[in-house]
């Protein structure tokens, strides 16, 4: 009799080791797996943070060259503006 318990025990222990090494890889796949979507959510939120301050960086230089051409403007307008006074007084001359 106990030559058939330890065969049981044997079967059992062999199942046991099975399943074991079966949850397992399981386990290390799913961890696997875990890993993999935290780096992608990772690389994703990198991504969106370099494509923000992309975003920044263009809005700001944009800001700058409008002021500057606006400002080159209102500078050609004061200087027109200054040639047409200058004329109207040069014709009232005549």
């Amino acid at each position: 009799m106990s030559s058939a318990a330890t065969a049981d025990d044997i079967r059992l222990q062999d199942a046991g080791e099975a399943i074991g090494a079966t949850a397992g890889k399981a386990v290390a796949t799913v961890r696997r797996t875990a890993n993999t979507l935290n780096e992608g959510k990772e690389r994703l939120a990198e991504a969106a943070s370099a494509a923000r301050s992309e975003a920044r960086r263009v809005v700001k230089s944009t800001r700058k060259e409008t002021k500057k051409a606006v400002k080159s403007a209102k500078k050609l307008a004061t200087s027109a503006k200054k040639s047409v006074k200058r004329i109207a007084r040069k014709l009232k001359r005549r």
